[in-house]
């Protein structure tokens, strides 16, 4: 298995053991990481669906009204009064922190509704498109703000997965098995030297007897 160049020594053992359970915090945290940054995506896309759901039933009542409008008074008066449809909406964005990832909070701010067109080729139904148009812009940027929001979330959660995927099967395990090279040779050299010690004790004990 591959190992660190580290050379054998006790101060390399110590210096990597402390590397090693860094490393193995670090795993804990960005492990809990993974497990919020799921918990939120699923919250927000549970969400999501429920906005793009009212998003497209409201919209859908506002081409209806449109059809209704162009039916009754042509589309050349529906194109004109488009044309002066502004409602003067103010968009605000800020950003929260989650987890380490800026997330937008969506704020827009709509006046009173009242008619841009004149009311010479246009009728109720027009005033209904307007109206429903206008009733669906705070969900819109609702929206806006979820989507963002998950768009943010899935990237960062890749980039966890990628820092988890390389700590666990390939720094954790690099780190291991130079530790243990380092632990057998450090055991090896101390039993090498025990016995190098006892021969030499046992050289002393032979002079002191006379042996030599």
């Amino acid at each position: 298995m591959q190992r660190l160049p580290f050379s054998v020594n006790k101060s390399n053992l110590l210096r990597l053991e402390e590397e090693l359970s860094f490393a193995k915090e670090g795993l804990e945290i960005l492990d809990e990481k993974k497990e919020a940054l799921m918990v939120h995506i699923s919250t927000l896309s549970t969400k999501a669906e429920r906005v793009r759901a009212g998003i497209n039933e409201a919209l859908e009542k506002s081409y209806g009204y449109l059809r209704e409008a162009i039916l009754i008074d042509g589309r050349l008066a529906c194109e004109r009064a488009s044309l002066g449809a502004f409602l003067g909406e103010e968009v605000q964005i800020k950003e929260k922190s989650f987890m380490g990832v800026a997330l937008p909070e969506v704020r827009i701010g709509l006046p009173k509704l009242s008619p841009s067109y004149g009311f010479h080729g246009t009728g109720a139904a027009m005033d209904l498109v307007r109206k429903t148009i206008y009733q669906s812009m705070e969900i819109i940027a609702e929206l806006a703000e979820i989507e963002v929001g998950l768009f943010r979330l899935v990237a960062e959660i890749r980039k966890t997965l990628k820092r988890l995927n390389a700590l666990e099967n390939i720094y954790i395990p690099l780190y291991e098995s130079t530790l243990k090279y380092i632990e057998e040779n450090l055991e090896e050299k101390e039993r090498e030297f025990l016995f190098q010690l006892k021969r030499q004790k046992g050289r002393r004990k032979e002079i002191e007897h006379g042996t030599f």
